[in-house]
């Protein structure tokens, strides 16, 4: 970066569009970033003599709702357009977009903090449907149309590939780009979990709100009716309709875990006394809690959108549970019908499969914690390097494997050679450990970032009526 070089402050004026506010913000950062730099640097270095001034300037002269997101939406853009840059500025500007938008909020104080970053923002006029309210950034009006069947992220948007070092012109936004309506409907602590904007989340000042929704000490609801808006808001017991502390992230992780609970304890009862040509209450009461959560999952697929809804680490074992219980379901409903004990035994053992995506899945209900959310990181990418080395294992096992089978002809059966070589290649118990070190760097903003996803998909539903499962079948 040129120490030489000034940059002129953007002109920002509360009631424009938010595309408007975008552009503005991407022309200060791509002047006043040229050089990759770690967030360090940016923060000890960096920050002082360049962004400071932007953000005293964003403080102090300027009132609109959407910084904050507009700032982590350029980190957004700025890391879809990081593959084809292999200076890595593109990154380093990401990284200031964080920076700029976790300092402004430290200069808020805590009411302010929750308006900037719960602010939801509103679909541009062109996208607006016949149902409005009011309280919109791009006029008098904000839309409503967004739903718990709205994704989090428009599938159909695309990330821009419109700034270019080498070309300030190009460098801007595109007009046809429209920012507010690839974020519409979304607040800034949403951005940022879709940006993976995991520097942002991790600070301490975005923790405590988080935190406090978490809690309940900050909600998005005080009633549930026709009428209801909503809008986040320290909560205030004499106002809230107690209906509405259904939505408190951590009360729904305490209903979570008792849910799991019963469902385990049907799951071994239904394998311990596996019934053949009767269907036991156990097993009928499985049914139903399957189904419940078949049906939660879809309303969570259908409300945070897929983008969202991808970010949980869990959401895979979801759906393992979800397709091996259909699987036993179809194949003891055809066992029953044509009393075959050969297709019934076959229900159960599909039924046994469970256990591999079931009792894991119990371990989400500690990843909230900070110890063993710390360890989640670690997990993935063990997995990850696990299932890369697997192919190159099992491509060579073929090689060894028919050589071998052949070379033992009369001495070992094919059947003790495959196992010979089976514990050959696969007996290692070390693989993946080498990665624990480089991943643990990171695990606290990892750990934070899964426990953001988290409070925000269950705390910003936009669903008038909230039930946990088996109630959700009512």
């Amino acid at each position: 970066m040129r120490a030489s070089k000034e940059v002129s402050l953007p002109e920002i004026d509360g009631c424009e569009s938010f595309d408007a506010l975008v552009r503005k913000l991407s022309v200060f950062v791509i002047e006043t970033i040229d050089a990759p730099h770690s967030f360090e640097d940016l923060r000890k270095t960096v920050y002082g003599k360049t962004l400071r001034p932007l953000v005293n300037y964003l403080v102090d002269g300027v009132q609109h709702p959407a910084v904050v997101s507009a700032l982590l939406a350029l980190k957004w853009h700025f890391a879809a357009v990081e593959t084809g840059d292999d200076r890595g500025i593109s990154d380093t500007r990401g990284l200031a977009c964080e920076l700029l938008a976790w300092r402004f909020v430290t200069h808020l104080t805590e009411h302010e903090a929750i308006d900037f970053l719960c602010y939801e923002l509103s679909a541009p006029a062109k996208d607006r449907g016949s149902n409005t309210r009011l309280g919109g950034v791009d006029g008098v009006e904000e839309t409503t149309a967004r739903s718990e069947r709205t994704p989090l992220l428009n599938d159909e948007a695309q990330q821009d590939q419109s700034f270019a070092d080498d070309d300030r012109r190009a460098s801007s936004p595109d007009d046809a780009k429209s920012f507010a309506s690839t974020f519409a409907g979304l607040n800034a602590l949403e951005i940022a979990a879709v940006s993976n904007a995991k520097k942002f989340l991790s600070q301490r000042t975005i923790q405590r709100i988080i935190d406090g929704i978490w809690k309940g000490d900050i909600v998005f609801w005080e009633s549930l009716g026709k009428h209801s808006k909503k809008q986040a808001r320290i909560y205030n017991k004499h106002k809230s309709d107690p209906f509405c502390r259904l939505r408190v992230p951590l009360y729904l992780k305490v209903f979570e875990v008792m849910f799991f609970a019963v469902f385990l304890a049907l799951y071994y009862t239904v394998l311990l006394q596996k019934p053949v040509f009767r269907v036991s209450t156990p097993e009928i009461l499985l049914y139903i809690w399957l189904t419940a959560f078949t049906y939660n999952e879809l309303v969570e697929f259908c409300d945070a959108g897929s983008t969202f809804y991808a970010t949980d680490f869990w959401s895979l074992w979801d759906l393992g549970i979800i397709a091996t219980g259909v699987a036993f379901f179809i194949v003891r409903i055809a066992g029953l019908a044509k009393q075959d004990v050969k297709l019934i035994d076959t229900a159960f053992d599909i039924l046994s499969i469970e256990a591999l995506f079931l009792v894991p899945r119990i371990c989400s209900l500690l990843s909230l914690h900070p110890y063993f959310g710390t360890l989640l990181p670690c997990l993935k990418e063990m997995t990850k390097d696990f299932a890369r080395f697997l192919g190159l294992v099992v491509i060579l096992y073929v090689g060894f494997d028919t050589t071998f089978v052949f070379l033992a002809r009369g001495t070992f059966s094919v059947r003790e050679m495959n196992w010979i070589l089976i514990k050959v290649f696969f007996g290692s118990s070390y693989l993946g450990f080498d990665v624990a070190e480089k991943v643990l760097e990171h695990a606290r903003e990892e750990y934070l970032s899964v426990y953001a996803v988290y409070v925000l998909e269950a705390s910003t539903s936009n669903r008038l009526t909230y039930f946990i499962p088996p109630l959700t079948l009512h």
